[in-house]
């Protein structure tokens, strides 16, 4: 009796499956199929940093997405700084916001200001006296969910997740 019930179960689950036309092998083999697309990975790209005499070495996720400021910067005894503000989208009220900032330091201003700095600038290069440094914003300036934070998010994951993301290459 239990052996006759059981079958009855299967064949009726067989029969709706068949029915409905949905079959639990192929359905799942789409499924992995479409997770394994991989996403879509731009290759690094160089920006010219004119007042460094020097070319910067980006992630891809950066193309397109940032706009270059250079100014005078005596911040924390740097001399000059190379400022990467998020690309603005004035017709969604999305105004620009910095997103990293390079500061050069001639050396001895840099040894001085080394320990208040406490890990919130890594070290990018050092050339002719002079020491580079870089900072990045801790979270999107951005509201949540929002377009511009997607992006920015997208843009920040190669400066968190490698371990040397950007390059500073001296022009001769």
């Amino acid at each position: 009796m239990i052996t006759t019930l059981r079958s009855t179960t299967l064949l009726v689950a067989v029969s709706v499956l068949s029915a409905i036309g949905c079959k639990p092998a192929e359905r799942k083999t789409a499924e992995v199929g479409a997770s394994v697309t991989p996403p879509v990975v731009l290759p690094p790209f160089d920006q010219e940093i004119p007042s460094f005499k020097a070319t910067l070495t980006l992630p891809g996720a950066w193309k397109g997405g940032y706009r270059l400021v250079e100014r005078a910067d005596t911040m924390f005894g740097a001399f000059h700084a190379a400022e990467f503000h998020y690309t603005a989208d004035s017709a969604r009220g999305v105004p620009p916001r910095l997103l990293m900032i390079i500061r050069a330091f001639k050396k001895p201003a840099f040894e001085t200001v080394r320990a208040s700095q406490d890990g919130k600038s890594k070290v990018l290069a050092e050339h002719d006296g002079v020491v580079y440094t870089y900072s990045i914003v801790a979270s999107s300036p951005y509201g949540p969910n929002s377009a511009a934070t997607l992006r920015v998010d997208q843009m920040m994951l190669p400066l968190v997740s490698e371990a040397n993301p950007l390059k500073l290459t001296f022009n001769k």
